[in-house]
């Protein structure tokens, strides 16, 4: 139990420090993230780069992928989120409305909100697809990764969540007065299960 607890704690402690400068207001001038990885497996490496909410995905001197004008991403990992032995790329972004453009038959009304929605894309012969895209998410996202978590083999998505705050109209952002948690959430066939908060 003393290690559980301990894993927690260093859970809780991480993503705090992570998420700091996204709570403290930085936003246009928060320095670029870079990373890399073989996503398609083959043979060649992908650079990542997330500079002022637009993540560019290159191979060489390819452009692969950039995330539309209308999405403003925070963060992004890369990993094996639904565990089928290939990484994906998992992008925590803030775009308008909750759904795309087919809607569930029981919203009828304005889809106009701003807030913020986990995906995730696969690569494969140098073309991203979607694997799955949330509607808006309850909580914001403030940092993420993806890891085996609670040690059981499998791969799970820890994030860090806040709360939101109303800006104008249906246009949301993080509150930084908020309350934080970590929590964990497991792929499961076709989306993601929230499993306790840490």
């Amino acid at each position: 139990m003393v290690n559980v607890l301990n894993l927690r704690q260093i859970l809780v402690l991480v993503f705090i420090l992570l998420a700091v400068p996204l709570l403290s207001g930085a936003d246009e001038s928060a320095p670029p993230f870079r990373t890399a990885g073989d996503l398609d497996s083959d043979g060649q490496t992908e650079e990542y780069l997330l500079v002022n909410h637009v993540l560019t995905v290159k191979e060489g001197t390819q452009e692969l992928w950039k995330s539309p004008p209308a999405y403003h991403v925070d963060c992004f990992a890369l990993g094996d989120i639904d565990n089928n032995g290939k990484s994906d790329l998992v992008v925590s972004l803030w775009k308008e409305g909750s759904f795309g453009e087919i809607r569930p038959f029981w919203h009828s009304g304005e889809d106009n909100s701003y807030k913020n929605h986990l995906f995730v894309y696969a690569l494969r012969e140098n073309t991203f697809t979607s694997v799955w895209c949330s509607s808006d998410l309850d909580r914001p996202i403030l940092s993420l990764s993806v890891w085996d978590a609670d040690g059981n083999g499998l791969n799970e998505l820890v994030v860090e969540e806040g709360r939101y705050r109303k800006v104008a109209g249906e246009r949301y952002a993080p509150d930084p007065d908020g309350s934080m948690r970590t929590a964990v959430w497991q792929w499961e066939e076709w989306g993601f299960c929230l499993n306790e908060p840490l």
